[in-house]
């Protein structure tokens, strides 16, 4: 009933015939499920064999909240890098990060001490960027 003769789908074989399409059948060659790339799955590992990988360490949005800032009426199209020269002008950035989606307008800025935070809300309320005036405010944490 099954092998190169007919499957009984379609008469093709398992390459063309078999429901999930090539290379699925048991006869394959050594491809496909039977010889996976990981021993006998078409599939990776779904539990956490490997490491987290590159980029997935500490954000620097997790430091003491009075060293963070809160920046808002962020025009549509102004860069991170844009707005890390306006705040640099005051008092030097550790990070600038522009949010995109639910946060869409603002913006979070990280200083290496609480001074130089408190001295750029002071400086930057109220300064222009991309032709809106910006709010800049203490960072208070969310709600859940």
């Amino acid at each position: 009933m099954y092998g190169k003769g007919g499957d009984g789908w379609n008469n093709k074989g398992w390459g063309k015939g078999y429901p999930f399409g090539y290379g699925f059948g048991p006869w394959d060659g050594g491809k496909g499920m039977m010889m996976g790339a990981y021993g006998g799955m078409m599939m990776p590992p779904m539990f956490g064999f490997k490491g987290k990988g590159k980029g997935k360490g500490k954000s620097p949005l997790k430091v003491d909240p009075d060293r963070k800032v809160w920046i808002g009426n962020i025009p549509e199209g102004v860069q991170w890098k844009e707005l890390q020269t306006l705040v640099d002008s005051v008092a030097k950035s550790k990070w600038v990060e522009i949010f995109r989606g639910k946060g869409k307008g603002t913006a979070a800025v990280v200083y290496a001490t609480a001074e130089e935070a408190s001295q750029a809300i002071s400086g930057l309320n109220c300064q222009s960027l991309g032709g809106q005036s910006i709010v800049v405010d203490a960072w208070e944490k969310g709600t859940k």
